[in-house]
Parts: C-alpha cells; structure tokens; sequence
C-alpha cells in the first residue's frame, strides 16, 4: 500500500422507534454511540440538528454490585 492512499471505512446506523422519538443507533470502532434529534434547536440558533450520546448501557447481568 503506498503511503499517501486513503484507506476509507464503512460504518452503518440503524434507526429505531421509541417513545421519546427516533434514534439512530450507530458504532464506530467498537464504541456504541446514539443520535438523538435535539429537540430544544430553534431555527435561529447555532445548535446542532442532532446531540450524540455514547452508548455506555449494560445490562442488570452485566452489573457490577
């Protein structure tokens, strides 16, 4: 491979229905993330469309007590 190639990678998302709204769930180099739209955006501000929220869910089995 030469040094100056740009080797591009491929990630997915998925999206799925809540009640609180849709997220889009994605994973990039094995860290879990979620993409929430940013409901507090007003149309003249700066904000972002979307806030992104690492992942860090474990299950009560996974729990350490």
């Amino acid at each position: 491979m030469d040094n100056n190639e740009v080797v591009k990678k491929k990630y997915g998302a998925w999206i799925k229905k809540t009640p609180k709204g849709d997220v889009i769930s994605f994973t990039i180099e094995g860290q879990k993330f979620n993409m929430w739209k940013n409901t507090f955006k007003k149309p003249e501000s700066n904000q972002p469309d979307f806030q992104i929220y690492e992942d860090n869910f474990k299950p009560k089995d996974e729990l350490e007590f």
